[in-house]
């Protein structure tokens, strides 16, 4: 993403993102509240264990009560549920498909496989079958009535209809037929996501996602008062495991995400 800083507010005013942006602020809203409070309280307790925090343990809550409520259902002991699960994760944060897990999950393949929706299994073609047409009967030679499920009786003639019959496709059927199978091969090469790549997006400081264009940007300054653009400061970043966690964080608890994580430039290390 690319952030329009003001240095002088340490404030970020907007940002251009990519698709692979929006799609991970996107998948946000994908992700289970018991997911969101461990994944967080697992980068804080990392963090605070490295700068040798002796208040570790204040460290580790997700914002609000959500910290508290993760931990205290997974204390509880196995004769207070309804059904002894043997990972009490999979009940507490359940891993929905969502684009923001790689990175929210990052460092753990096994919850981020999981995560991974299998592949659409594609359509069994279509099958059509007619009676055999018997002597004596108005379908001889000429049937006039098809199914497509095996062994249902003709209605002329009453004989079982399973005679397969081949599909001809003429060429119109033929290139939608191409173009259908060439998107879904699109879509398996990781083109798929929420958003479409045709634009660039607006993210604002409090993650409002809208279409990219010059005179909305300029509005934009224009609203923000922006008087000197000397002041003004192109920063670009790029999402990581850490970035994720603290926009995930920032995003449950603020109305200017990308100026808490980001602040204008100062290195997210310092932020912690």
């Amino acid at each position: 993403m690319k952030l329009l800083v003001d240095r002088r507010s340490r404030r970020v005013l907007y940002a251009e993102a990519r698709k692979d942006a929006v799609d991970f602020l996107v998948g946000l809203l994908r992700v289970p509240a018991g997911l969101a409070a461990r994944v967080i309280a697992k980068h804080a307790a990392g963090a605070a264990d490295g700068a040798g925090d002796v208040h570790a343990d204040e460290a580790h809550a997700a914002p609000g009560s959500l910290g508290t409520l993760y931990a205290g259902a997974k204390a509880l002991g196995d004769e207070f549920f309804v059904a002894a699960a043997p990972d009490r994760d999979a009940v507490l944060c359940p891993a929905i498909p969502s684009a923001a897990l790689a990175l929210l999950l990052e460092g753990e393949p096994a919850a981020a496989a999981a995560a991974t929706p299998p592949p659409a299994t594609p359509a069994p073609p279509k099958r059509y079958f007619r009676c055999a047409g018997p002597y004596g009967t108005s379908c001889r030679g000429n049937p006039t009535c098809v199914t497509d499920v095996a062994g249902l009786p003709c209605p002329v003639c009453r004989q079982p209809m399973t005679v397969e019959m081949r599909w001809s496709p003429g060429d119109a059927h033929g290139k939608l037929a191409q173009a259908a199978a060439q998107e879904a091969a699109a879509a398996s090469a990781g083109a798929g996501g929420y958003v479409k790549e045709v634009v660039s997006y607006l993210v604002m400081d409090d993650l409002t996602v809208e279409p990219m264009s010059t005179i909305s940007a300029i509005m934009l300054l224009k609203k923000f008062k922006v008087a000197d653009c000397s002041a003004l400061e192109e920063l670009t970043v790029d999402l990581g495991h850490k970035e994720a966690v603290l926009l995930l964080k920032a995003a449950l608890e603020s109305k200017t995400a990308l100026t808490d994580v980001f602040c204008g430039g100062v290195s997210i290390d310092r932020l912690e």
